[in-house]
């Protein structure tokens, strides 16, 4: 059986990749670079332009939407995206009654039985359920993007009189995933990958692929962990018989 297939932007044959799955055993969808130019070769104009901007920068989908030409920096070549999947946060008194908690607990194991500082404990436990989590601080993070991209939107934005403070891509997000499954089904991408996320998973597989340092590239996707990062590092566990072609014994 032939384990490798034909990259058709580039003429190069590619290992093939084995399945990825979460910490939870949830299979990972991700796109592959010669089926990314597939989708794209059917596109035009904005619609190829969004697709590019996920391929390329590994954003979610609600987060290129909100781009504006403002986020480009064309002089050092990166793009600054808001990261918007962030969890609430406790406000300052609910973190004080968490570190109650822990104080507690630490007390109860010394003291088993204790019913004061079991009833202590249930009353924090109680005030905290009923304290209201905060919005997250805003947090942005720089993906350095290739000079055709940067300057695809640069022209894009002078063809169609979007100004800086202006949205690149002003859809919704149900209308991109439209955009994106039609030209998927089109082109032959199974059902189950004709949405917008498997470009993010496609744009870490392919940097881990390439290189990229899990660090940078959990800078690069937003992370709140390294774990999640971590994930997309198991493409390289799939044949490891060319690592030990590169020791010397």
């Amino acid at each position: 059986m032939n384990n490798n297939i034909i990259d058709i932007t580039s003429c190069n044959v590619l290992p093939m990749i084995g399945v990825l799955k979460t910490a939870n055993g949830q299979e990972i969808k991700y796109i592959r670079r010669d089926e990314v130019q597939r989708i794209m070769s059917v596109l035009e104009g904005r619609d190829r332009l969004m697709v590019e901007a996920l391929w390329n920068t590994g954003g979610r989908i609600s987060e290129v939407l909100e781009l504006t030409s403002q986020a480009v920096n064309f002089d050092d070549g990166t793009i600054t995206i808001r990261t918007l999947k962030k969890k609430k946060r406790l406000p300052k008194k609910g973190k004080d009654i968490k570190n109650e908690i822990m104080g507690l607990s630490l007390a109860l194991k010394r003291e088993t039985g204790s019913k004061i500082i079991q009833k202590k404990l249930k009353q924090a436990e109680k005030r905290l359920s009923l304290i209201e989590k905060e919005e997250p601080l805003p947090a942005y993070r720089t993906v350095p993007i290739r000079a055709e991209l940067a300057g695809s939107i640069a022209a894009y934005c002078m063809k169609t009189g979007i100004k800086k403070n202006d949205r690149v891509f002003p859809i919704t997000r149900i209308r991109a995933y439209q955009i994106i499954s039609k030209a998927a089904e089109k082109t032959g991408i199974e059902k189950d990958r004709r949405h917008p996320h498997v470009f993010r998973h496609g744009f870490a597989v392919n940097a881990v692929l390439s290189g990229v340092p899990p660090m940078v590239l959990r800078r690069w996707m937003g992370h709140a962990s390294i774990d999640t990062t971590l994930i997309y590092t198991e493409v390289l566990a799939q044949d490891t018989k060319g690592y030990l072609n590169k020791m010397k014994f």
